[in-house]
């Protein structure tokens, strides 16, 4: 009986450990109100969960959430411990419910601020500052329910900067998330006090540097799980485009690449280009599990689209690209059913 019960608590602490050594973490991709699309796929994930019989929140499951620009307030949204704590239907309808508020539109003859953009960004942020306000009031990031990071980019200093519960836990929430998306054309800069250099710094739209955070959310996993053997990263897309058969010849000189009526391409260009850098290195990485969930929509769609029919045309093409994605989430989900995860994701 006693050999038993000593086998018994090995294979116990044997199992523990193992968990330990796995570390799972949710990245989440830049791209306006496209986000959209990952919040809903995220919606049918906490229902797989609950098929799999495991009712936690969502965050609960994962040692790490990182996102970039509107990636980065999902995973905001996801970890904020105030009674406003949203379930992530609940994440969709801010996008439904407030995105013409925060992207209103002109007139369809003269669109809104576009001579004026070529000299300063294209919206005021009061609507986009008031939502925060109202989502995490004066949290900071320290109170996260789950390890949160955001990628910025510090433009005081030229170079990328990550606001996070561990390293910058005295920010606010409504800042962390304000400054990540920042897009350059779009929303001014975001100033903070910056705790390690004792100053204060402009932050914009981590996009610049990393639409899909993936590589920072593996280094900062790294630092943070020194004893994981094991990363295994979901990285949700907020929707490709297929490129075009033919050259856009209008794309010349600076007006061309920068013109703000065509979403700005060369934005466009710097953000591809990242991501398809991001998804190789990732998926060269020995250490790591890089499942990415990603589909082509029809057509592009701006950053600031807020046609409700538009809108409801990514809500379906989500839920197209869970289903063909169902079998290879429902792999990476069963084994963190298994895992005991305390309030801030430390396995």
């Amino acid at each position: 009986m006693l050999l038993v019960v000593i086998l018994r608590n090995y294979r116990k602490r044997k199992a523990e450990k193992r968990l330990k050594e796995e570390c799972y973490i949710l990245s989440l991709d830049g791209g306006g109100m496209r986000g959209v699309i990952p919040a809903t796929i995220l919606g049918h994930i906490d229902s797989l969960f609950h098929e799999l019989g495991d009712k936690r929140p969502l965050h609960a499951h994962f040692d790490l959430i990182a996102g970039t620009s509107t990636g980065g307030l999902i995973a905001c949204a996801l970890s904020n411990p105030n009674e406003i704590n949203l379930e992530t239907r609940e994440i969709v309808n801010l996008y439904l419910d407030h995105g013409p508020s925060i992207f209103p539109k002109g007139s369809p003859i003269l669109p809104l601020n576009v001579l004026g953009q070529l000299f300063s960004q294209k919206y005021d942020d009061i609507s986009f500052n008031a939502l925060l306000k109202e989502l995490f009031e004066e949290t900071t990031l320290g109170e996260a329910l789950t390890p949160t990071m955001v990628v910025t980019y510090d433009y005081t200093n030229n170079r990328p900067h990550i606001l996070s519960s561990y390293k910058t836990p005295k920010t606010l929430m409504r800042l962390a998330a304000r400054a990540t998306s920042a897009a350059p054309t779009y929303f001014s800069p975001t100033t903070i006090y910056d705790e390690e250099s004792a100053s204060h710094i402009s932050l914009i739209d981590g996009g610049v540097v990393a639409n899909n955070p993936v590589l920072y959310a593996y280094r900062e996993a790294k630092r943070l799980y020194p004893d994981a053997k094991r990363f295994h990263i979901l990285s949700l897309s907020t929707g490709g485009t297929t490129p075009p058969k033919e050259v856009n010849k209008g794309l010349n000189g600076v007006i061309g690449w920068f013109d703000p009526t065509r979403g700005t391409p060369i934005y466009k260009v710097y953000a591809t280009s990242q991501m398809q850098t991001s998804d190789e290195i990732a998926s060269a990485i020995d250490d790591l599990e890089y499942v990415r969930i990603d589909g082509a929509l029809e057509r592009k769609i701006k950053l600031d689209e807020t046609d409700p029919l538009v809108l409801g045309q990514m809500i379906e093409r989500a839920n197209q690209i869970f289903f063909e994605n169902r079998e290879k989430l429902e792999t990476f989900c069963l084994p963190l059913t298994q895992r005991n995860i305390n309030s801030k994701g430390i396995a």
